[in-house]
């Protein structure tokens, strides 16, 4: 999926330099970055004046989202200035990293725009009849949540795609920074991955904030318990971010071992226990509990398919790039 030339630095001999359009994107990486640091700041006036109206209706402030948005926004600001740096310095790293992040952007933004189709009509259903909002006002609130998915998930990364995936733009790199880049050890389709797990284990952070809570094969762990779990994943991840960096096959089949224990797990969980009580578990106030219990978005069948088409689809891309790691098997 994310295929590209031989890492090797080859000689060029014609190509159009792309340093402007570096710079452009650069330049926009910047600016988003900034946006998003600009976010932590509005994000937390808008729950304190939330929590402030004095509204009998308006739903308490929720510590653990408000910690899980502060870190979100702040791990988006820096990501995106530094690659925006990277960019203008035509450095090869940030070439890759972009690219590779791109489609990892872009193929979760057209899961999810196919999951919210095919869910939320179902939650702007249930809150029509609840009078929570106006039809009119749903109608308006789809339309704009279409454009935006469709723009900020699909249209931005596919651009970023076909820009730094281009030849032109891999020749200006190499040509401004002929120095080899650690990038370039490792195939682009398998520095994805590896990119992946490390999100994985980045991700985990936040959950201090929910209790620790996480399924385990039909039940839920919390406290120190779950928090034990937590470590012993983040250390699994944080082996398979570097064993396929390094194109070590053991990390491969850790990678297939993990999948299917983590999809059987949560399969044999919310089999048995609610997702209402899974966020008790975590901690919701009660009155966002009855909002989310409103919207209708309490099934367990949704994430138990969720979580089955996600391993049927990560399992294809393991298969995929398997081919690096046979000859390069340690």
């Amino acid at each position: 999926m994310i295929e590209d030339k031989k890492q090797e630095n080859v000689s060029i001999p014609y190509f159009q330099d792309r340093k402007g359009g570096l710079i452009a994107f650069g330049v926009l990486q910047i600016i988003l970055g900034s946006f998003c640091f600009l976010m932590v700041p509005l994000m937390l006036i808008g729950m304190l004046a939330l929590s402030v109206s004095g509204r009998p209706d308006a739903v308490p402030v929720n510590p653990q989202v408000m910690v899980q948005g502060v870190f979100f926004y702040l791990l988006l600001a820096v990501w995106f200035v530094w690659m925006g740096i990277g960019s203008i310095k035509a450095r090869r790293w940030a070439r890759a990293l972009v690219l590779v992040s791109s489609w990892l952007w872009f193929v979760f933004g057209v899961m999810g725009f196919i999951f919210w189709i095919i869910f939320m009509p179902n939650m702007y259903s249930q809150m029509a009849v609840n009078g929570q909002m106006p039809s009119n006002v749903i109608t308006i609130t789809k339309i704009v949540t279409i454009i935006f998915m469709i723009v900020f998930y699909i249209v931005v990364p596919g651009i970023a795609i076909l820009f730094y995936g281009s030849k032109n733009v891999k020749a200006t790199c190499e040509s401004r920074n002929p120095v080899p880049s650690w990038t370039d050890k490792c195939p682009l389709p398998v520095l994805g991955l590896s990119f992946l797990y490390a999100i994985g284990v980045i991700s985990v952070i936040p959950m201090a904030s929910y209790n620790f809570v996480m399924p385990f094969f039909g039940s839920l762990l919390s406290g120190a318990a779950g928090a034990l779990a937590i470590f012993c994943v983040v250390l699994i991840l944080g082996y398979l971010a570097f064993g396929t960096y390094k194109l070590h096959m053991k990390a491969w089949w850790a990678a297939v071992l993990l999948m299917l224990l983590g999809t059987i797990s949560t399969i044999m969980t919310f089999s048995k226990i609610s997702l209402l009580e899974f966020y008790q578990k975590m901690n919701f106030p009660e009155q966002q509990l009855k909002l989310i219990q409103q919207m209708g978005i309490t099934r367990n069948s949704n994430i138990i398919w969720q979580s089955v088409f996600w391993t049927v689809i990560f399992f294809g891309y393991l298969l995929y790039v398997r081919k690096f790691f046979v000859k390069n098997s340690k």
